[in-house]
């Protein structure tokens, strides 16, 4: 059921990428995709494999959980930061930021029922408080890109 689950996630999630008018570049997309699986890696390194709080398919460092970096983290990423709007008001973005919270929590959510996801010491309240930061972080990210991107062309 996990790679079932999978497996339509990223159909889904990456057709949606295909779909979508882009508002990023094809470089911004490609690094913030790399950042996403980077970040989420090391996260996952502190609090799933050294502390055991949560965990993908099976307990322990497996091959399964490439499919989790290439198939969900990039499209989610992709689709986040594209609609994010930088040139709105600061109320918008706090607005975007919890629509992305929920739609992440959903998909936790989604995840556990379907065993891609288990949780040991972790709950669902700890995703809804990390999933604002860590959406920040992103935007912060590209910000970064974008300013280097800059300082590369002068």
């Amino acid at each position: 059921m996990p790679y079932i689950f999978v497996l339509i996630s990223a159909l889904t999630l990456y057709s949606l990428v295909l779909l979508m008018p882009k508002k990023l570049s094809l470089s911004e997309l490609y690094t913030t995709s790399i950042f996403a699986i980077l970040f989420n890696s090391l996260v996952d390194v502190y609090l799933d494999l050294r502390l055991d709080l949560y965990g993908y398919f099976n307990k322990g460092a497996d091959y399964q959980m490439g499919l989790v970096l290439v198939g969900i983290l990039p499209p989610f990423s992709m689709l986040f930061l594209n609609g994010f709007p930088f040139g709105g008001k600061f109320v918008s973005k706090i607005r975007y930021l919890i629509l992305w919270s929920i739609i992440s929590l959903i998909y936790d959510f989604l995840a556990l029922k379907s065993g891609l996801l288990y949780y040991r010491e972790w709950s669902i309240i700890y995703s809804a408080l990390c999933y604002p930061p860590i959406l920040i972080i992103a935007v912060l990210n590209l910000k970064l890109i974008r300013w280097l991107s800059r300082i590369n062309r002068s």
